[in-house]
């Protein structure tokens, strides 16, 4: 099996509680990064695609700004629902969404796009709802020096699964926003960003997330447990004591 697609939104909705658990801590500050850099405004109108269990909204929400969190997971949206007060949460797929053209003039996007079938028609439906002169502010992980498998591959090449190789580099995401339309491009990367994982029942709840849960589901326990300890024992370890995986994080921030 090879491993990059979440499944879609079932399987970010089956497993959203593990991925409360675990991805959304290790995306607060991720998150925080990419409002920081989209520098909402008094007043604006702010659309978070892929708001996921909402970590971005609590940052967006407040100075009189009307701010949407999409999402196709229902199971993520439930979550979401109390990250913040007087947010609309609306159930949509990303590359299509029922809004007006212009409709916002700041759109979010924390390691959403990854997810997307087409990065570019993604880029471009956000553009068309994003007001002229509006901005998007937006992260992926990556590149693939930096992200989980280039510490776990080895166990993954026992167990005979194959991670998926389409994480982009900073020239990938300026070419696709930029086939997309948009411009004034400014990218960074952060090699250093990671997922901290405290403990063991940490690590095992993080496998159950999305397309990692879907790769062991028909194996049996035995095979899962070692498979699992087969990962622990090659994934790095923070001073803390806790596993630290490596993640890596590109930023975008650019114009319509």
């Amino acid at each position: 099996m090879t491993l990059q697609r979440s499944g879609g939104a079932s399987a970010f909705s089956s497993s959203a509680e593990a991925y409360a658990a675990t991805m959304a801590p290790a995306l607060r500050p991720i998150a925080a990064e990419v409002v920081r850099r989209a520098a909402p405004r008094a007043g604006e109108s702010v659309l978070d695609v892929g708001t996921g269990t909402g970590n971005a909204l609590p940052m967006l929400a407040g100075d009189g700004r009307r701010v949407v969190g999409v999402d196709a997971a229902a199971g993520m949206l439930a979550l979401a629902a109390g990250a913040a007060p007087d947010v609309e949460l609306v159930e949509t797929d990303f590359h299509d969404m029922p809004f007006d053209d212009g409709t916002f003039d700041l759109v979010v996007a924390v390691h959403a796009l990854l997810f997307a079938d087409d990065r570019v028609a993604a880029l471009r439906e956000w553009r068309r709802v994003t007001a002229p002169g509006g901005r998007v502010s937006l992260s992926v992980p990556g590149p693939r020096s930096v992200v989980p498998v280039s510490v776990l591959a080895p166990v993954y090449d026992r167990y005979g699964i194959t991670w998926g190789d389409d994480y982009p580099t900073e020239a990938d995401l300026a070419g696709w926003a930029r086939e997309a339309g948009w411009s004034a491009l400014e990218t960074d990367a952060d090699p250093a960003t990671a997922i901290p994982l405290r403990d063991e029942v940490h690590f095992r709840t993080w496998l159950r997330v999305g397309a990692r849960g879907r790769a062991t589901a028909d194996w049996d326990d035995e095979r899962r447990d070692a498979f699992t300890r087969d990962l622990m024992a090659a994934a790095p370890r923070g001073d803390d004591g806790g596993y630290r995986l490596p993640f890596g994080c590109l930023y975008l921030v650019a114009r319509r």
